[in-house]
């Protein structure tokens, strides 16, 4: 449970759109790895130490935060550090020229680096950042205090161009998150398709599974009774054959809507199959839930539902198990479920 909520104060690992984002994370300070320590190698090698040391030790803090924090599931962390490392590091490049003048070449990266690590409006804060230092640098260093010099017309054509790619990758950034929400969306819509049911709106029997777990354990764990029960609409498949599925879907309706009424606030109620519902009672004793049994067969019967002037009688079979002497809930589930075929089949009874 510690662990779980750590890693939840930084990150939802359930949410693809972060998943996403932790891909993006480690390839970028894999990336960054790569990139810096050859890099400063290299120029160590070709008697630029200034650089050298820069590039290297950037190396080095990225491969702790790769390897380290990283690891420790602290991605926000994580982000922030490559992003500003590599602030710092283009601002240097800028400043110094780079090797063989070409060190402003590579600030077009960094447009694409907070935009992806930060989203869409933390990373234009960046970038604003970004550029005023920029800004700063050019309008109050002289030509005396950079190490590279560079022309008005250039300095003028950077900013422009770096605003230029910013705007692009901007636009391709919301594009993405944009369909990427929408996408989430979707699944998110098709997956309560597949578990709730359209007709009677209650959860179907693969929703239920974690709801079952979670009041089985809390009842297990705090040695409080609980029942389960079954309940068939009895002869649901002739009333189809005899007036149509229109009236069969009005039938259930109707039976959940009396359940639903019957029920308490704690209890809850969930499609198993077609025609069969299954409700848990937590803190309930056996003999309660028989008496509430008995009482929703009366309830059901006494429903007054006609078609074409015809009263359509209506019933429940309906079983019944409690977590007293079980495993699992599903051990529970089987026995209501045994129960309920003996009372359809007249073998035992309710009252």
């Amino acid at each position: 449970m510690g662990k779980q909520s750590s890693i939840n104060k930084y990150i939802d690992i359930e949410n693809p759109k972060f998943l996403r984002k932790i891909f993006i994370i480690k390839l970028f300070g894999l990336i960054g790895i790569l990139f810096t320590f050859p890099l400063g190698v290299l120029a160590l090698i070709n008697g630029n130490y200034t650089l050298s040391f820069t590039l290297i030790i950037i190396a080095i803090l990225l491969g702790t935060n790769y390897f380290v924090i990283a690891k420790k599931l602290n991605y926000a962390l994580s982000a922030n550090i490559i992003v500003y490392l590599f602030l710092v590091l283009f601002i240097y490049l800028v400043y110094s020229g780079g090797v063989s003048h070409t060190g402003t070449l590579w600030i077009y990266t960094f447009p694409a680096l907070a935009l992806f690590l930060h989203g869409l409006k933390h990373g234009l804060i960046d970038i604003a950042i970004f550029v005023s230092l920029l800004i700063l640098m050019f309008v109050l260093f002289d030509s005396s205090i950079l190490e590279e010099h560079y022309s008005t017309a250039y300095k003028l054509r950077l900013i422009l161009s770096f605003l230029v790619v910013t705007f692009l990758s901007s636009l391709y950034e919301y594009s993405n998150a944009k369909f990427f929400d929408e996408m989430q969306l979707l699944t998110e819509k098709l997956i309560n398709v597949a578990k709730e049911d359209q007709l009677s709106e209650l959860v179907k029997k693969r929703g239920i599974h974690e709801e079952m777990e979670c009041l089985y354990q809390e009842a297990k764990m705090k040695s409080e009774p609980m029942c389960v029960m079954l309940c068939d609409i009895d002869y649901l498949h002739d009333i189809n054959n005899r007036y149509g599925h229109e009236v069969g879907d009005m039938v259930i309706k109707e039976i959940v809507t009396e359940i639903q009424n019957s029920i308490k606030n704690s209890d809850t109620l969930s499609i198993w199959s077609g025609e069969e519902f299954l409700i848990l009672l937590p803190k309930t004793e056996l003999h309660d839930a028989y008496n509430f049994a008995r009482a929703l067969e009366k309830r059901i019967e006494n429903l007054e539902i006609s078609y074409d002037r015809h009263p359509i009688q209506l019933s429940l079979s309906i079983g019944i198990s409690n977590i007293e002497h079980v495993k699992s809930i599903y051990a529970a589930v089987r026995h209501a479920d045994n129960a309920m075929y003996k009372v359809k089949k007249g073998q035992i009874s309710l009252a």
